[in-house]
């Protein structure tokens, strides 16, 4: 098949990521891949050709067999550009995350509300839509006929015999000398609820925390350290282009998540083998149980201190190595997505 994905940018960002690991499959199983993106950011090297393009130039649909967008613009150009008699030619978006209770949290309900909406209207020109979860599929058929609607759990792939720098490593084992270090590798928003991490720290005194990220949150964050006394049991290590290396050196890693879609990062905690300890959303409780992670009740302190304990006692993460192979790995990312493609 000759498939065409419209991202954003090149950036090396969830949603993004996602179309990287899919055009790797693809390519792997013999499929022609082309990537169309409009913001020039280019931090990751797709394997296959890309081209910048610009809002108001239409691509030429009739060329492919699929074309995927995802995000609001990619969609918004699919609805945009679609021609009104394209044969042969299938349009899919995929919706990374809740819409509107994310754009809530980033800017308010009525913002959210009149762009959420407006996104699901962009919507009506695609053939299919596909959703990362069961939760997901639930709250998009308020707007979209589940006939129109595909789950696909995201994937991981990660070299594992890339690692930290020595120096890097020295940093990292200087900072957590001889407590717990728990690990949180994240965008810094409210909605990923680091906070919580670090408002159970008063109460654990040989515990340290570790986190790979940055975001709108990070100063807020510090300054909350600051004002609770553990500041020097807090380090941000800002962003970092492969986050997943710092997992080897975490006792425990953290999802502290408010509101998730598919989180990569989780994905890269199962295949590292790291006890995981995960907030109680809806989305974390469909795709892993108790016997992979332990979960606590969200902004309950004392729920997250006892599931750090208990973490540290029972150790699940061969289970849940074993879960990523069996239930979200590239195999089975690629069989899932070719369903959709030729169903």
């Amino acid at each position: 098949m000759k498939l065409a994905y419209i991202v954003p940018s090149l950036a090396q960002r969830g949603p993004v990521l996602v179309v990287f690991h899919l055009v790797q499959e693809m390519l792997a199983h013999g499929h022609e891949c082309t990537v169309y993106y409009f913001d020039n950011i280019i931090e990751l090297k797709f394997p296959c050709k890309t081209e910048r393009i610009f809002f108001l130039k239409s691509i030429n649909f009739s060329s492919y067999d699929i074309v995927h967008s995802h995000g609001l613009r990619p969609d918004a150009y699919i609805f945009l550009h679609k021609p009104w008699r394209l044969k042969g030619t299938v349009c899919i978006s995929t919706l990374h995350n809740m819409v509107i209770q994310d754009l809530a949290a980033q800017y308010n309900v009525l913002t959210a509300y009149l762009i959420g909406n407006m996104w699901m209207f962009l919507l009506c020109r695609h053939t299919k839509v596909v959703v990362l979860t069961k939760v997901a599929l639930n709250y998009y058929s308020r707007w979209i006929s589940q006939k129109k609607l595909f789950i696909v759990h995201n994937t991981c792939i990660i070299d594992k015999c890339n690692k930290l720098y020595t120096a890097e490593v020295k940093r990292i084992l200087s900072f957590k000398e001889n407590k717990i270090l728990l690990g949180c590798n994240a965008l810094l928003t409210p909605r990923k609820g680091v906070d919580q991490i670090i408002r159970v720290l008063p109460f654990m005194p040989n515990v340290k925390l570790w986190i790979v990220g940055d975001g709108k949150s990070k100063i807020s964050l510090l300054d909350l350290a600051d004002r609770l006394g553990v500041r020097d049991r807090v380090c941000i290590a800002g962003y970092k282009k492969n986050a997943y290396q710092y997992l080897p050196y975490y006792d425990i890693y953290v999802m502290s998540s408010r509101s998730e879609g598919f989180p990569l990062s989780l994905l890269e905690a199962m295949i590292y083998k790291r006890n995981i300890v995960c907030s109680d959303i809806p989305i974390f409780k469909e795709i892993l149980s108790e016997n992979e992670v332990t979960f606590f009740e969200r902004e309950k302190i004392d729920s997250l201190m006892e599931a750090i304990k208990l973490a540290l006692q029972t150790d699940k993460s061969e289970v849940a190595c074993q879960c990523f192979w069996e239930h979200y790995s590239p195999d089975c990312f690629y069989r899932d997505y070719l369903a959709v493609y030729t169903n």
